[in-house]
């Protein structure tokens, strides 16, 4: 904030009087806040996931690629591994101000608690179909029961 020196009788510039409102709000007042910056995980290197292609990359080496993945989800006969992290930079701040016999409470915070991440689907056979990015919560398959693997190794019932 800059502060500039005004004439005599001329009225105070727009951040004098934001100053002043501040400074007296702070006196009666009670001000409050926190600032987090935190990492989950590490998004892969770019190389790494453009070299991965659909109909081309298998399983082994998409995992060699990049790593063990944060979910596996079964799609169908095949499944879909995810890939995700965040950098994120969160701070809130809340003032209180008596108000009479009441008291009067702004809060303003600032989180953004999506997690970024890559969601390959692999077919049955163990290869690639198709990869998507964005936000792990919209991309990630939603959990399924597990089919019956005595169904599978039984093979079709005759009627």
């Amino acid at each position: 904030m800059t502060c500039r020196s005004s004439k005599a009788g001329a009225r105070p510039g727009l951040t004098a009087r934001v100053a002043l409102l501040l400074g007296s709000v702070s006196l009666v007042s009670c001000v409050d806040g926190d600032y987090n910056k935190f990492r989950i995980y590490q998004e892969p290197l770019m190389e790494a996931v453009d070299s991965l292609k659909p109909g081309v990359t298998d399983l082994e080496s998409a995992l060699e690629q990049l790593g063990a993945p944060l979910f596996v989800i079964e799609v169908g006969l095949g499944m879909s591994l995810a890939w995700g992290w965040q950098n994120t930079t969160d701070w809130n701040i809340e003032v209180s101000v008596p108000v009479g016999d009441a008291a009067g409470n702004f809060q303003y915070a600032d989180t953004s608690a999506q997690i970024q991440g890559i969601v390959l689907f692999f077919d049955e056979s163990w290869t690639m179909t198709s990869m998507q990015k964005g936000f792990l919560a919209d991309l990630v398959p939603k959990r399924q029961r597990p089919r019956d693997v005595d169904d599978d190794l039984s093979g079709p019932t005759v009627p």
